[in-house]
């Protein structure tokens, strides 16, 4: 009570003490905070002393929404306390009362912090692999940390800090924060961890290893366009010999290759070991350049590898001796022709034919020459027969469905010899069904398991040419294609593993199937897609927002707590107090504030998490109608009347309506009736308490002795007054006892008549003397009186004598 009466400084106090400062520079505080400065964890113990060494003082104090300690008169030093700091905004003030009536004030600095719940990466509107090149937003989410002027986001990739985020808001209380980052990855990044680092850096009066969080590793993998690796473009070579050709390339996803080369002679074979890609050639015989392009879904490269023989290099083709034939029939050549190298003097057009099956097709073979017979078309189907003297010949083809058809142009010289060209076909046909399913599994996936999709793709031809593309939602995930040479058509089956995560929940899945016939094929590709997957993925419940710190009202319940949960199926909470399920939905009172468990469980799993509940509720008044209490010894009424509410409140004591303070010991004076009052944020309380005030008997003033006659009455006075009143004429009550005597003199009989004779006789001797004396003095006499200044008023007395 004392500590409210000094702290309502008036406002010219303040004011005047301001001008001191102003005109004076600044005041030195008597006050010494021990240590200056404290940096708290959350829920843990403080302790901060607050000294003087100023002797003209009246006394000091902490004010504090904890840990106050109220004003303590004479005494140099004041200890604030607090055993579970949890007021993210207290401001301890130690203040002393000096003895001119200022009051110096010091602030305590108190910084509480907290550690995240938890750290953890993602990449903004984006999932799956990177793009090489493209600008990507890393977050690193930090939830239920405090304070956040005081944080720091640190990122790294694998073991290396790549960049700082500081934050300069003031905010004492927790908050979640996010720290971004722009990435914009190269091929070099791919497989490259990201992690990002929550540290609170307090300060010197923190802890020296600053308190830290660190996110799970962020593994990304970055897609890229084809890059040729070092190698020779140009491959010298004798004639008839062997030769093998490197176009090995990276990319990712790995990428396509295609040698494309329609005049080469020997025989090619393609063998891929890793990014080596290698083309093997057999008995090479002429100069020739051959195209390698690299695809994958990101870019094409193409380059041209030389093979260069040592012979002067010209186009060999195969002449035999003529032999006749007739329009449509095959010609058979003689087993013992004797091969010759010449120059092809015929010419296809156009040189190499892609056709959809049952299309119709048309192909000129045509030459310049004028030294020949005639010229042919030799084909399953469309055959022309011999053509003599014409120097064009049609293959034509109303509709074309031989998967094996080789057409060939033939030329037979003057000179007997015989010429022939055969004409690429590749004859295609889209597939009649792209479905997709799953391969052994059926309704909901369950988050980090392995799955196979499958690509069912029905009866496609040529096989070489598919190119199998599997999409999540918009977004090409993978590629497959396919090394087996099978003209005729085929069901392929195209595989895709995956593990899927929350993200993917509801994600659509489809494939691709696409054949790529080259750049004499139609552009833009044959393409049949599937209707989509749409998967469901279960995953663990996960508490993505939760105060650990809830404060409620009274008749709350548990279900009332704001708390956000991801799961799926959607997880259900069950409550756990000390190891018990509490019910939820039942009211919460005053004393169910403490330590509470929440779990959230579904199918797939459970997490919980602790969570500290505070009641709060208006204050009650727990104290008697009546306090009695003996005089001048200490009471005990901070013990007897107390108040029960949250947030705690003072008690104010008031008598005839007005506030006043309550001495440590109380006197007589301080009895009767007293009010006390408190509120807090949820309502108000009142209580009417008498102090009856106990005390001692004290007798009155009186007569502690009383003379009388003999057989006379007399009344004795023995006036007492105490708390209790006491018992007369042994004053008694149970504080103490006071005795009073009083004395009664009773007189003696003949003692008495003597006296009276004596008394008679001196009597009589004085009359006779007085009558003596007047006889003497009869007559008339001046008085005057002893007073001068009454000279003038004389008066004429006469004496006369009197007679018996």
């Amino acid at each position: 009570m004392e500590y409210q009466r000094t702290t309502m400084l008036s406002l010219q106090r303040m004011l005047g003490l301001l001008m001191l400062i102003l005109l004076h520079g600044v005041v030195t505080s008597p006050l010494e905070l021990n240590p200056p400065r404290v940096v708290v964890r959350y829920g843990d113990s403080v302790s901060v002393n607050c000294s003087t060494s100023s002797t003209d003082h009246e006394g000091m104090g902490w004010e504090a929404t904890y840990g106050g300690t109220g004003f303590e008169q004479d005494v140099n030093i004041v200890t604030w306390t607090v055993d579970n700091l949890t007021d993210w905004t207290i401001e301890p003030k130690c203040y002393i009362l000096l003895n001119d009536s200022n009051q110096p004030i010091e602030v305590l600095p108190v910084i509480l912090y907290k550690t995240p719940v938890s750290v953890s990466i993602s990449v903004l509107s984006h999932s799956g692999p990177m793009v090489e090149g493209t600008e990507y937003q890393l977050q690193c989410d930090i939830l239920n940390i405090a304070p956040q002027q005081n944080l720091v986001v640190k990122w790294y990739k694998g073991n290396e800090p790549i960049d700082n985020v500081t934050y300069s808001n003031i905010i004492k209380t927790p908050v979640d924060v996010s720290a971004p980052l722009m990435i914009s990855p190269s091929r070099d990044d791919d497989g490259a961890q990201y992690r990002c680092r929550a540290e609170l850096d307090l300060g010197p009066e923190g802890p020296q290893h600053h308190p830290t969080v660190t996110s799970e590793p962020l593994n990304i993998t970055v897609h890229y366009a084809p890059k040729f690796l070092p190698g020779n473009d140009t491959v010298v070579v004798s004639a008839g010999s062997d030769v093998s050709l490197d176009c090995s390339a990276e990319g990712n996803p790995p990428p396509e290759l295609k040698w494309t080369n329609n005049t080469a002679e020997g025989n090619a074979n393609e063998t891929i070991v890793g990014r080596l890609r290698t083309l093997s050639i057999s008995r090479v015989t002429a100069n020739a350049t051959y195209n390698c392009t690299v695809t994958n879904r990101l870019g094409s490269i193409t380059k041209q590898m030389h093979v260069l023989v040592e012979v002067p290099p010209q186009r060999h083709l195969t002449m035999f001796p003529t032999v006749p034939t007739t329009p449509g029939a095959t010609t058979t050549l003689p087993a013992a022709a004797k091969p010759k190298v010449v120059t092809s003097p015929l010419e296809l057009n156009p040189p190499r034919v892609v056709v959809r099956y049952g299309d119709s097709v048309s192909v000129n073979c045509s030459t310049s020459s004028t030294d020949h017979e005639g010229m042919v078309w030799e084909a399953t189907y469309g055959g022309t027969g011999f053509g003599q003297d014409v120097n064009i010949v049609t293959w034509t083809v109303d509709n074309l469905t031989d998967w094996t058809i080789e057409p060939t142009c033939y030329i037979i010289l003057n000179d007997g010899n015989q010429l022939i060209e055969v004409l690429p076909v590749i004859l295609y046909k889209t597939p009649d069904s792209v479905s997709i399913s799953v391969l052994s599994h059926s309704g909901p996936m369950v988050e980090g398991t392995e799955y196979q999709l499958q690509c069912d793709i029905q009866n496609i031809a040529p096989q070489q040419n598919l190119v199998v593309k599997w999409y999540k939602g918009n977004e090409p995930v993978d590629n497959v294609i396919y090394s087996n040479i099978s003209k005729t058509p085929v069901d392929v089956s195209a595989p895709l593993m995956i593990s899927p995560s929350r993200d993917d929940d509801g994600a659509q899945y489809r494939c691709r199937a696409e054949l790529d016939l080259g750049p004499e094929g139609p552009q833009p590709h044959p393409t049949v897609t599937s209707e989509p997957l749409n998967i469901t993925v279960h995953y663990k419940p996960v508490i993505e927002r939760l105060n650990l710190d809830s404060h409620v009202n009274e008749s709350s319940t548990l279900d009332m707590i704001l708390y956000t949960v991801n799961g799926n199926p959607p997880p259900n909470a069950v409550w756990y107090q000390e190891g018990r399920q509490v019910n939820a939905s039942a009211p919460l009172a005053r004393t169910d504030s403490g330590q509470y468990v929440i779990t959230i469980t579904n199918d797939i799993g459970s997490t919980n998490s602790t969570v500290h509940i505070t009641v709060e509720y208006a204050p009650k008044f727990t104290c008697p109608d009546q306090y009695r209490v003996k005089e001048n010894e200490n009471h005990n009424l901070s013990v007897t009347c107390t108040v029960d509410g949250y947030p705690s409140s003072k008690i104010t004591w008031l008598k005839d309506l007005q506030e006043v303070d309550i001495p440590q010991s109380l006197s007589r004076e301080n009895r009767g009736e007293y009010t006390l009052v408190t509120k807090n944020k949820h309502g108000h309380a009142s209580h009417t308490l008498v102090i009856d005030v106990l005390y001692a008997p004290e007798f009155l003033l009186g007569n502690d002795t009383v003379r009388v006659s003999s057989n006379s009455d007399v009344s004795l006075n023995c006036s007492a007054e105490g708390n209790p009143p006491p018992e007369i004429c042994t004053a008694t009550n149970r504080v103490g006892t006071a005795t009073r005597t009083t004395t009664v003199t009773m007189k003696d009989y003949y003692t008495n008549v003597i006296l009276g004779i004596i008394v008679g006789i001196l009597v009589s001797f004085a009359l006779i003397f007085i009558f003596y004396k007047w006889r003497k003095r009869q007559g008339h006499y001046k008085v005057i009186p002893n007073d001068t200044t009454e000279v003038n008023q004389l008066n004429d007395v006469p004496l006369m004598t009197l007679l018996g």
